[in-house]
């Protein structure tokens, strides 16, 4: 499919979990390279020849629960990228849903289909090959100097940032806001907002600010992570200490909890970016108090 494909795993486990089944952990490899559309060469056993797909794009969505998270972190999923190319989308919900009679309007389903339709049947530009030819849409000035903006801001987080998880998580967000604008730019024009011969400033404004609520939920999944490996110690503690608070404070709770000092100090800068936020010297944040 010259368009690109969609994975649809209602239960994301059974897709990584295959991932060493038949190979040893080549199939994650592959994964890990479709992200960037590397030329990938396809071997089938009963082939009678490879399969070579110049620029592969898949895209892959599913469901997950909080309790499997781990699981998808596992071996070296957690170091070598693959959990950082994945866009979490988590309900902000303090209770448990009421069951009501909402529903979304059914103008608003018809005219998303009609976005995704439009799309499907634009032409495709073709080169003297007869293969398709990518379309670059450049930036206007105003919007290019708001997505500089935006990324010296976002590299100053990296540079103070002591955890490389997190550093390699917004390293791909970088990446992701570019997509966003492309992709929040050619929707605008399906519903006739915009021209698609270029990148606009509202475009990029909208890129940002999903860009930061991708941000949010990642940062949120590493929490979740660093809970779950927590012990009863760690977690009374996380769960004793305010919203804000002082290093003083922290190592009070911590000491009234059988944790020393120097204990507690390496917690504490261990899960900064995870946990815990700096907000200046001796004073603390939790990231989702």
């Amino acid at each position: 499919n010259k368009r690109g494909l969609c994975l649809w795993a209602d239960e994301l486990s059974a897709w990584f979990k295959n991932f060493n089944r038949y190979n040893n952990g080549s199939e994650e490899q592959f994964w890990l390279s479709v992200f960037s559309a590397k030329t990938t060469i396809s071997d089938r056993k009963n082939a009678k020849s490879s399969i070579f797909i110049k620029r592969p794009y898949i895209s892959v969505i599913g469901t997950i629960q909080k309790k499997i998270l781990n699981e998808l972190a596992k071996g070296e999923r957690s170091s070598n990228g693959f959990i950082d190319r994945i866009l979490f989308v988590m309900p902000n919900l303090q209770q448990k849903a009421r069951w009501n009679d909402k529903e979304l309007p059914k103008d608003i389903e018809q005219e998303w289909n009609d976005i995704i339709d439009k799309l499907i049947q634009s032409e495709c530009s073709l080169n003297e090959h007869g293969e398709i030819e990518p379309q670059i849409l450049f930036f206007s000035e105003d919007a290019k100097k708001r997505l500089y903006e935006w990324q010296h801001h976002f590299s100053e987080l990296c540079d103070r940032e002591t955890n490389d998880t997190i550093v390699s998580i917004y390293c791909k967000l970088e990446i992701y806001i570019i997509r966003f604008c492309l992709i929040i730019q050619l929707a605008r024009w399906t519903c006739g907002e915009c021209d698609k011969t270029y990148i606009d400033l509202l475009t990029v404004e909208r890129a940002i600010k999903l860009t930061e609520y991708f941000k949010e939920s990642a940062l949120s999944v590493q929490n979740i992570l660093n809970e779950n490996a927590f012990n009863s110690q760690q977690q009374a503690i996380v769960n004793l200490l305010p919203p804000a608070f002082t290093t003083a404070q922290a190592i009070q709770i911590a000491e009234q909890n059988g944790m020393k000092e120097r204990t507690f100090q390496r917690f504490l800068n261990d899960n900064i970016g995870t946990l815990f936020r700096k907000e200046k010297h001796g004073e603390y944040s939790k990231i989702n108090p």
